[in-house]
């Protein structure tokens, strides 16, 4: 058995779910020690821990500090010296044979492996145009055995972001993992229950925008004009405006507290279409939604078409015409317009998800189709674990060839 160390962003932890799978369903051979874990041995050091969240205190200031583009510069660059003058502390104790860097470049003398959502998140998502060098060095290296981006988006904004001919065959899109859900799915409802689920951080208030939220709600009061027989249940932290608009209507439920993966995992069962028109990229709550053999319906943005194939796996709305991309394909969360944009927009995106909805409410049969061809993707497809863990076993051994 060999041992990769799992590391952390910057700040430390493991906040991404796909790392909890990655933890829990590793490939064959192989186990993962994660940092500041029990698993990783001992506590780090009230110093160690202290200096860290020092790191993370002076980053914060320098957003407060810095607002805007001049702040991402000042970001960037303080993250690129950071990195420079950090080197990876192992777990005491433990023989690793390779690191499993999350996000992160490294400049230890250690065999390493990267992956990332897209290429900004190399430089704590700050402006990559600043350090091609710094990137290029890190991944040119012979240590750095692999480059694994999440997603065939993702490849392609580094490959716009910094020359990569020297290192261009260290790169392998591996697609996130999500373990089969065995159960039985009831059809013959008399009703067609929809289902958003966002975040119960009620201090992450921007989530549920983000998320699609306002558009999911409008556009199930739209169709409960066109059709009956429908309920929403949101899953998510909420703002009062969506409570007091939809608070008191019976086929409305909100849900504004976390649940047990029990109660979760019944919630999924139970529902029969998965409204997230989120303006973000492919995240893990709709492969999740895939896996209970729910028709996800979402924008058609950044990734998310890698794993919904419209009308086929999921059903993909068209997309607002606003720039959502950055001049490399990333995404362009860091202008501060595109929010306000987003909402003056909301209307039209609306009209197209209740047209797109329309089809799965007079159609069950092709809802129950996409439904099933969606869960075939998880279960045996390019975003099952199985075939996650067979490209993960296939880097790993490379990396590791001739470690004790």
């Amino acid at each position: 058995m060999k041992n990769v160390f799992l590391k952390g962003r910057s700040e430390g932890g493991l906040p991404h779910s796909l790392y909890k799978r990655l933890v829990r369903y590793p490939p064959d051979g192989y186990s993962f020690i994660v940092e500041n874990s029990e698993d990783a041995g001992k506590q780090p050091k009230p110093s160690a821990a202290g200096r860290r969240q020092l790191l993370y205190d002076m980053n914060r200031k320098l957003q407060r500090a810095f607002p805007g583009s001049l702040g991402r510069e000042t970001r960037t660059l303080f993250y690129m010296g950071l990195k420079r003058a950090q080197r990876s502390r192992l777990p005491p104790g433990r023989d690793i044979d390779l690191v499993y860097s999350s996000q992160q470049l490294m400049f230890s003398e250690m065999a390493w492996v990267v992956d990332f959502e897209y290429a900004n998140a190399l430089v704590d998502y700050g402006d990559i145009r600043l350090c091609p060098r710094f990137i290029q060095n890190a991944l040119r290296s012979g240590y750095c055995k692999k480059i694994i981006p999440w997603t065939e988006w993702s490849k392609r904004t580094l490959l716009r972001s910094v020359d990569c001919g020297s290192f261009k065959d260290k790169i392998e899109v591996v697609h996130f993992g999500m373990e089969a859900k065995p159960f039985v799915k009831k059809t013959g409802k008399e009703k067609v229950r929809f289902l958003f689920v966002g975040s119960t951080n009620r201090l992450n208030y921007l989530n549920f925008e983000w998320k699609g939220g306002f558009e999911a709600a409008e556009a199930f009061l739209e169709l409960s004009k066109k059709y009956d027989g429908l309920e929403l249940v949101l899953r998510s932290w909420v703002p009062p405006e969506i409570k007091e608009r939809y608070g008191d209507k019976p086929n409305v439920s909100i849900i504004d507290r976390p649940l047990s993966e029990e109660d979760l995992s019944n919630l999924y069962k139970s529902s029969d279409i998965f409204l997230f028109p989120l303006h973000l990229n492919l995240g893990m709550v709709i492969l999740e939604a895939m896996s209970y053999e729910l028709p996800v319906i979402a924008l058609d943005i950044y990734d998310i078409s890698e794993a919904l194939q419209d009308m086929k796996t999921g059903v993909l709305v068209e997309r607002p015409p606003l720039n959502y991309y950055m001049w490399n394909g990333a995404a362009n969360h860091q202008d501060k317009s595109l929010l306000p944009k987003i909402r003056q927009f909301r209307p039209w995106t609306v009209k197209k998800i209740v047209e797109k909805a329309s089809l799965l409410i007079e159609d069950a049969s092709l809802r129950r189709r996409i439904g099933r061809e969606a869960r075939q993707v998880i279960e045996h497809g390019e975003f099952s674990i199985a075939n996650r863990n067979a490209k993960l076993k296939r880097i790993f051994d490379e990396a590791t060839e001739g470690a004790a």
